[in-house]
């Protein structure tokens, strides 16, 4: 099995240099850029897996890489995470916002930024590393790791009201609900939550459900998410069954439901891929009605 690229782009040529040893001892073919320009020369040429970026690099820094990724749909998406001296709540806001993980450099935190990488690649946390005699100057705040439990729903709609409405009535049934209002922030946010489940709206102005499901048919880590498609394309009494057969054949959708969504079937369709209480949601159901 061919290993996994990481890009590692930072003007401090000795960070650059240990940081570039302990990714190899992970076994990663590892690329190296001192400014944002070479990174994304880097980015189209070899097509990492993982980037980790410095925020402030001459010519272009760590944030205009980041927003290029984002916004240029000829780009793979990359899940990306800032290594950075910076840390007022402005630049944390900034990197989360892109969807991107968050180290602040200082003493001693390597072995963060590994849990952090091995996360995203999928890798198993105990491999080799270089000797701890080597000194890298990375620290992390803590960072968050994923929970085993409740299963993880994103939400994808331009809605805002219905964004609140699901993010409700999901959460009764014991789901933790997070939610994104265009195509690309659900992608960001797909890269760094890796939820269980994607319900995504088809029609959106910033990139249709087609786009999402494609882009993340791309990116090895989220190609297998279970994506359930909503739609008023195909409404209760003209039903585009040619459309439907479209998404879940080729596109490889999981369901393909009815605007406005029956809650019951929505609920059927989660099932499928996550466990949810049923008498937590029929409790939930009874309040609703009062």
């Amino acid at each position: 099995m061919p290993s996994k690229t990481i890009l590692i782009a930072d003007d401090d040529a000795d960070f650059l240099t240990v940081l570039a040893q302990r990714c190899k001892a992970l076994g990663l073919n590892v690329q190296v850029a001192t400014d944002g320009l070479g990174a994304l020369a880097t980015i189209v040429r070899e097509e990492p897996d993982l980037v980790v970026l410095d925020i402030d690099m001459p010519a272009v820094g760590g944030m205009g890489v980041a927003e290029k990724l984002l916004s240029d749909p000829t780009l793979r998406p990359i899940p990306v995470v800032f290594c950075t001296g910076l840390s007022d709540a402005a630049t944390i806001e900034r990197c989360k916002a892109l969807g991107a993980h968050y180290v602040t450099k200082g003493a001693d935190a390597w072995r963060n930024l590994r849990t952090i990488i091995c996360q995203l690649l999928a890798m198993n946390d105990e491999v080799g590393e270089v000797a701890s005699a080597v000194p890298v100057s990375i620290a992390a705040a803590p960072v968050e790791q994923p929970a085993a439990a409740p299963p993880k729903v994103l939400f994808v709609d331009d809605d805002a009201d219905m964004r609140r409405v699901m993010q409700v009535r999901l959460r009764a049934c014991g789901v933790d609900v997070r939610t994104a209002s265009t195509a690309m922030q659900a992608l960001w946010m797909a890269m760094k939550e890796t939820p269980d489940v994607i319900i995504t709206d088809y029609n959106m102005p910033e990139g249709s459900g087609q786009y999402l499901i494609g882009r993340l048919k791309g990116v090895p880590l989220l190609k297998d998410i279970p994506v359930i498609l909503l739609t008023g394309e195909s409404g209760r009494n003209s039903r585009d069954f040619a459309l439907e057969r479209r998404f879940l054949g080729e596109y490889g959708a999981a369901a393909f439901l009815s605007k406005p969504v029956d809650l019951d079937v929505l609920l059927g369709a989660l099932s499928e891929h996550i466990a949810i209480d049923p008498e937590v949601w029929g409790t939930a159901a009874k309040l609703r009605r009062r």
